[in-house]
């Protein structure tokens, strides 16, 4: 079996290297591409960065590449089911979208809460969903897309809309829903 390197904190000084390589690059590729820097300029700055943290790793502190790549294997099967679901959760507000179910919320909304309540029923609606669902961050991605065109039209600020919605977030964080 091969010996496993040592392992060794790095400095705060070689630790900020590829933050600032990061940051340095992401202010170039926003600079040059604008509002089109997601594009893959964005990307491609996370990789670049993410190269000068392996090199860092290999040169000063003598990881092997293979270490590195277990390393990365490891930390992408820890991360996958949570992509998934989030990919998952895409898929259903686009397909809600696409057919008219958000819509059709946003308009029967409109008929049924009135702006004097509206705030604590978007509340309670989330977290009822959020129950039924099992799944807070679904239900801010569907039903919070509604309300939140819901809650527009009535003449509400964004934030205080996005704060019922998350509310229920917090709440089921805190009771463990």
């Amino acid at each position: 079996m091969e010996q496993l390197s040592p392992k060794r904190t790095p400095s705060i000084l070689i630790s900020f290297i590829p933050l600032t390589v990061l940051v340095l690059l992401l202010a170039v590729t926003i600079h040059l591409f604008g509002s089109d820097a997601i594009m893959g300029g964005s990307q491609l700055s996370l990789l670049a960065a993410s190269a000068v943290a392996s090199a860092l790793a290999i040169v000063i502190y003598k990881v092997p590449w293979r270490e590195l790549e277990e390393s990365i294997i490891t930390n992408m099967r820890s991360a996958t089911p949570a992509l998934i679901i989030l990919l998952l959760i895409g898929a259903i507000a686009g397909s809600w979208m696409a057919s008219g179910v958000i819509p059709t919320l946003i308009y029967y909304g409109l008929n049924i809460l009135h702006p004097s309540y509206f705030l604590v029923a978007s509340c309670i609606i989330c977290a009822v969903v959020s129950l039924l669902t099992g799944s807070s961050w679904t239900t801010i991605a569907t039903i919070g897309i509604a309300l939140m065109g819901i809650g527009r039209a009535l003449g509400f600020e964004e934030g205080w809309i996005a704060g019922a919605i998350i509310w229920e977030l917090t709440l089921a964080i805190r009771f463990r829903l």
